[in-house]
């Protein structure tokens, strides 16, 4: 490692390289923050120009728009509750209430400071040992992903609402919606009702807009017309502490960042996962920890730390399989994987020692894009808040316009913008009846894992559903998974307790 470090010192830092890692986050935390976009489809389209690049830089710029579009989709999800990426959904729950109370620099900094955290400490796990965590990664078969999933489905549903049995009823329903489509085992089509659009499944985008974007916008016109609301999208608080996080909050919340980092990196080093599955995960960790879990859903602090920490640390997590093992972590590392194979570099244990100097100038380059993130991010900031105080007449119907072209453009399809429109209304009615709205999409998410890996087990078991109790780390998901109810069911219970002596 050491004989590595001087060239790669020599290597890494060239004003081209910085550039490229800056302009990386910039691109990154703006595709993220906007909804309809996404952070795979930007990195697949930069990846012909790394071709023309040194190794270096070509992946640093893509490491950079990783790291910049994961934390950015956290930026509409607390504005205006639309999670700009996936995993910024489980931000919505506790990042929103905080905007709606004057708090959204508080939230915003949150994320910021955790997400930058959770990269920097997945950053130095993959750099020390990831060779160790890969082969525990390889360890999870079919058997082993679907106790996985059965965890975070049922984290999902458990935490994301008071009303445990609403939370489980939307993810069900989102596993019914990825049901609609091929079958991924035999190819037969299944509840398309003769439309053939709907043969290669309900399209992702337009699901995940709809849901969150075209849903808000529904309840916010009520607010204005029924309610009468202020004409603002949120109130911005002129206090200081609801502005900043204190080192008193930080102090308090260094234990959830440490503890979602440490999911995610694991999450992330399993091959397919990725990072929505991270931040549920980890929200539902912080929740049961927590001294004040009634807190979670209402504006919670902890809970932006644990969502946010959760899923950037995933970034790292996610180049230790593919790194060390050539098995991509996530879609992103996927397409990361085609620079590395362009340039003559061929992922896995030989990679370290025929091309040390490479990989460790891409090592100091994951570092440098934590602090200009820190940077970037937060010079941003007050432009965020400002888009609170812009008038909803004007902001909504401008977030509207993007994601009809967001839900169009992705297959140039009208059929996708019928879909984002279905999905918006049926996000309100959801929102009406106080259904929570992330367990259905995150039911969508993991839906087609779930059945892929349920059918693998079974043809590998003969039938059999006794491998999920055999093999152990599948026991152990189990048991995490029946501890996790049964903690959430106590908590809840000591929760109205308290209630019944006020």
């Amino acid at each position: 490692m050491f004989s590595h470090f001087i060239p790669a010192v020599h290597l890494f830092f060239t004003i081209q390289n910085l550039l490229v890692v800056a302009i990386g986050l910039f691109v990154g935390v703006t595709i993220g923050a906007i909804p309809g976009l996404n952070v795979p489809m930007t990195v697949a389209l930069l990846l012909p120009i790394t071709f023309y690049m040194s190794p270096v830089a070509g992946i640093s710029l893509l490491i950079g728009v990783y790291k910049g579009g994961t934390y950015g989709g956290s930026i509409s999800a607390i504005l205006i509750n639309t999670p700009g990426a996936p995993a910024a959904a489980a931000t919505c729950m506790d990042g929103y209430p905080m905007a709606k109370q004057g708090k959204a620099g508080k939230a915003l900094r949150a994320s910021i400071y955790g997400s930058v955290i959770g990269e920097f400490i997945a950053d130095l796990v993959l750099i020390t040992i990831a060779s160790q965590i890969a082969m525990v990664a390889l360890k999870f078969g079919p058997t082993e992903k679907l106790s996985l999933v059965i965890f975070a489905l049922v984290t999902i549903g458990v935490v994301s609402s008071e009303h445990k049995l609403k939370g489980i009823a939307a993810g069900l329903l989102g596993i019914f919606f990825r049901t609609v489509g091929s079958d991924p085992i035999s190819g037969s089509s299944r509840f398309t009702l003769g439309v053939f659009s709907l043969i290669g499944g309900i399209p992702f985008l337009p699901h995940l807009i709809g849901l969150f974007a075209v849903s808000e916008f529904f309840v916010q016109i009520e607010s204005k017309v029924v309610d009468a609301q202020r004409d603002v999208v949120a109130p911005v608080s002129k206090n200081r502490e609801d502005n900043y996080v204190s080192w008193k909050e930080f102090k308090q919340n260094i234990v959830t960042i440490i503890r979602s980092t440490l999911i995610g990196i694991g999450i992330g080093a399993l091959p397919g996962s990725g990072s929505a599955i991270s931040a549920f995960v980890s929200y539902g960790a912080a929740k049961n920890a927590s001294k004040h879990p009634e807190k979670f859903g209402k504006g919670s602090l902890e809970g932006v730390f644990a969502a946010e920490t959760g899923n950037n640390a995933v970034c790292g997590g996610a180049l230790i399989p593919l790194l060390t093992l050539g098995i991509p972590g996530d879609a992103i590392t996927a397409i990361m994987l085609g620079v590395f194979l362009v340039h003559g570099l061929i992922p896995g244990p030989d990679l370290f020692v025929k091309s040390g100097d490479i990989i460790y100038a891409v090592f100091i380059g994951l570092i440098v894009a934590n602090i200009l993130h820190f940077f970037i991010a937060s010079l941003g900031l007050r432009l965020f808040i400002k888009l609170l105080s812009i008038s909803r007449a004007i902001l909504f119907p401008i977030v509207i316009i993007i994601c009809v072209a967001g839900a169009f453009t992705a297959n140039s399809s009208i059929f996708d913008v019928y879909v984002m429109i279905f999905f918006g209304v049926l996000g309100y009615v959801m929102k009406k009846f106080n259904f929570p709205v992330a367990p259905l999409m995150m039911g969508y998410i993991l839906g087609s894992l779930l059945e892929t890996s349920l059918v693998q087990t079974l043809v590998l078991s003969n039938g059999s559903v006794l491998p999920i109790f055999t093999r152990p780390i599948s026991l152990l998901f189990v048991v995490l998974t029946v501890f996790f109810v049964v903690w959430s069911l106590i908590i809840q219970k000591r929760g109205r307790a308290r209630k019944a002596k006020l």
